[in-house]
């Protein structure tokens, strides 16, 4: 029986994929030198085809990492001497909070239960801290930040940078680059690609932080720093030998995405979004986990299960469909439905059928 995995990732493969691949082996992409013409020519095609699908301003610079952990790291050595702020409301962004403390900064949080939003009117972050962070899309729990509420925070506080974690909400999440400083996301999520390549894109301010850091004799790491990575990248290059294969498939996927359309895929996801909570908002036994119609994320729901997970999972196993568990201290009575491009509103409805 074919599966069909509606888990936060790594998830379905984009359909396009497996072709994809064939492609790359073909063209000996795996074989090419990273200092090649050819490996500009891909880098440059998918540098390109993202920032036409996630409409980013021509002058903000796109890295490539290993993973979306990685990059915080990278975050926090770039755009942090001492101060960082930190929004932190479930298991992701507190590992970003985490990675700071870890690496010596004075990290400062404001933290809410797991399932809750913040209330935005009433924060007020003091001591001017050189970078706030904040998870757009929570993906162990399913709670959304309206991109509005992100904006204000950087009108609210303009010294200061602003990183934005999109992990699990790129490519549908409609962001105004030029109202953040940094973002991140990885891709075995939202772009239906096996794991292994990070993205991090970052404005002129992050690099000046950097060069600023770098000049105090500050430690913002090795090949990895902003520095390195811009030098590399305005030459459509790396700093080391990266995820060739990763890099071509991102282009190839976002290609597609282009030519299908990014406000179809929008819509699409809002209406999978819709059966889903729907049917789970009538459902006597098994409830969102949001109980707040306007924190709910569109690409990951949560569902409270109680002491049926193992029978919902694996009815849907039965016909096919893997679903994850719910992440952390969570783990045990969720379940996680990813709703991604590339997850079809035939196979929601089967979850519905199953579960009715």
């Amino acid at each position: 029986m074919k599966k069909t995995f509606f888990t936060p990732g790594p998830t379905e493969l984009y359909p396009d994929v497996k072709n994809f691949i064939q492609e790359a082996l073909r063209d000996n992409v795996c074989s090419i030198n990273h200092r090649s013409k050819e490996f500009m020519d891909i880098y440059k095609f998918t540098i390109d085809s993202l920032k036409q699908l996630l409409n980013i301003p021509d002058n903000y610079s796109i890295f490539f990492l290993s993973s979306a952990t990685e990059c915080m790291d990278r975050i926090i050595q770039n755009c942090v001497e001492e101060k960082s702020f930190h929004f932190v409301n479930g298991a992701f962004a507190e590992r970003f909070y985490k990675t700071a403390i870890e690496l010596n900064k004075n990290a400062e949080e404001i933290k809410v239960e797991y399932g809750q939003s913040f209330n935005f009117y009433n924060i007020e972050i003091k001591n001017s801290p050189e970078l706030i962070c904040i998870t757009q899309n929570e993906t162990s729990t399913g709670v959304a930040v309206n991109p509005e509420n992100i904006y204000n925070l950087k009108k609210n506080n303009p010294e200061s940078l602003l990183a934005i974690d999109i992990v699990t909400s790129a490519p549908y999440v409609n962001i105004d680059y030029t109202k953040i400083d940094c973002a991140f996301f990885s891709v075995q999520k939202g772009f239906g690609l096996p794991a292994g390549l990070g993205v991090l894109i970052v404005n002129e301010k992050c690099i000046e932080k950097a060069q600023s850091l770098k000049n105090k004799n500050h430690n913002i790491g090795s090949y990895h720093n902003f520095i390195s990575l811009q030098e590399n990248a305005v030459k459509y290059q790396t700093t080391e030998t990266p995820n060739v294969l990763g890099i071509y498939l991102l282009g190839k996927v976002c290609e597609t995405l282009n030519r299908y359309g990014i406000d179809k895929i929008r819509i699409e996801t809002d209406e999978k979004a819709n059966l889903l909570y729907n049917f789970f908002d009538n459902n006597k036994l098994y409830k969102p986990f949001i109980e707040n119609i306007a924190d709910r994320s569109k690409t990951i729901i949560n569902i409270e299960t109680e002491n049926k997970q193992n029978e919902i999972k694996k009815s849907l196993s039965d016909i096919g469909i893997i679903v994850g568990s719910g992440y952390g201290k969570l783990k045990d009575s969720q379940i996680r439905i990813a709703n991604f491009p590339m997850h079809r509103v035939e196979d929601v409805y089967r979850i519905i059928e199953v579960l009715s």
